[in-house]
């Protein structure tokens, strides 16, 4: 029997589809077993993730899965995360093939930056590599904000405007986009065809591809949390108290990214005091994950500081605290109850690398290790600033 003739009899025979939901158990085990603290709160958290990385899944399966006439799909967000995911930014992925020509055009908006990246694919599915990026600088000025941009194999005789080249191993075009000043900045807008794609109808859906898609959303699943659980392990085997890893670059990441990844611990009476020389960066930014490898909710919690968001201390210095409670400093870092998670911290578009410093210390302590002159933040001016946060996640992620 061919291979197509084994998948569709697979789908007709509800195999594929019990496969798909024997990859859910395993992701589901996989949840329930996971060492983690004696915190009933994480195990909950796993599940939410899981759920998550179904709906991300689905995605794949469906929204994502052809190249013939593909769209611009959020993956993660706010709502399904995975991977330590930026709270600066909005992901955006589209399926391509590398021996087509496509057009993607937009209006630049007022969000930071963008990098447009041609790439294999996911990292946690092995296929880590990066083929070619533009950003937004990159494009130059524009008097109306739009631009267009052609992909394809080779550049086209005569065409002198941006370009972006499909490798042979290119299956998607990946947009990370920065938002910085979050109360003001708002995301720029996507599409993308294939050339000589509009007006076509795609194929009708066979019981051999309808296999194929259940087998690529079960796989999705269960490999990502797989994949993303073995990076905690090691940041938990590898912590020590007081101490942050320098920032280097990832294979997967972007070119022009510096990630520093550690872990912490904190006890509900203490705090930790991050400290660090600012980089000569364009963006830069500290974050706190959780033990699955997620972002906590930065849309309702003050989770994230960026470059634009911090408050300096007059001798020029970065100082956040991470804390269960409202510490008051300007550069708090909501720890939201959990007693362990991932810190992270980028520097893009950098001309320096600074190594920040991180110590623990009593809460009911903590201003005796802070300057003297550093900013005190009220209960009313936090609320303002997380009511600002939830609109700028509402504008950055429109309904679909």
């Amino acid at each position: 029997m061919s291979g197509d003739a084994e998948a569709a009899k697979r789908l007709l025979e509800g195999r594929a589809w019990e496969d798909f939901c024997a990859r859910l158990r395993e992701a589901g085990a996989w949840v329930r077993d996971f060492p983690l603290p004696d915190h009933p709160g994480l195990r909950a958290e796993g599940f939410h993730y899981l759920l998550g990385l179904l709906s991300s899944g689905i995605a794949q399966a469906t929204a994502l899965a052809d190249p013939d006439h593909p769209r611009f799909v959020r993956n993660p967000d706010s709502l399904a995360k995975w991977g330590a995911e930026n709270a600066d930014n909005q992901y955006l992925w589209a399926r391509i093939r590398p021996d087509a020509t496509y057009r993607i055009r937009g209006r630049r908006e007022s969000a930071l930056d963008f990098l447009i990246e041609v790439k294999q694919g996911y990292m946690q599915l092995g296929d880590a590599r990066n083929y070619a990026t533009l950003s937004a600088h990159d494009l130059g000025p524009a008097a109306d904000g739009r631009f267009e941009i052609l992909l394809a194999a080779a550049r086209p005789a005569g065409h002198a405007g941006p370009f972006l080249s499909l490798h042979p191993d290119a299956r998607y075009v990946a947009i990370r986009q920065y938002f910085y000043d979050w109360a003001r900045e708002s995301p720029a807008r996507f599409t993308i065809e294939r050339i000589d794609g509009p007006g076509t109808a795609p194929p009708s859906l066979t019981p051999t591809r309808m296999a194929e898609l259940l087998d690529a959303a079960g796989v999705w699943t269960l490999e990502t949390a797989r994949f993303w659980g073995e990076w905690v392990r090691e940041l938990r085997e590898g912590w020590q108290p007081d101490r942050l890893a320098p920032a280097r670059h990832f294979v997967g990441g972007a070119d022009d990214i510096f990630y520093g990844n550690d872990w912490w611990r904190l006890g509900p009476a203490d705090a930790l005091v991050i400290e660090s020389e600012v980089p000569d960066a364009r963006y830069w930014a500290f974050q706190l994950c959780d033990v699955w490898f997620r972002t906590f909710d930065y849309a309702h919690r003050q989770t994230s500081v960026n470059g634009a968001q911090a408050v300096l201390d007059r001798d020029g210095r970065f100082r956040c605290v991470i804390a269960h409670r409202d510490p008051g400093a300007p550069n708090w870092l909501d720890a939201c109850g959990h007693p362990e998670g991932m810190i992270q911290y980028r520097w893009v578009w950098t001309r320096s690398n600074p190594r920040p410093s991180l110590r623990t210390v009593a809460f009911a302590r903590l201003r005796e290790h802070l300057p003297r002159d550093h900013p005190h933040v009220t209960p009313a001016e936090r609320r303002q600033a997380l009511a600002a946060r939830e609109a700028h996640v509402q504008r950055r992620e429109p309904a679909t």
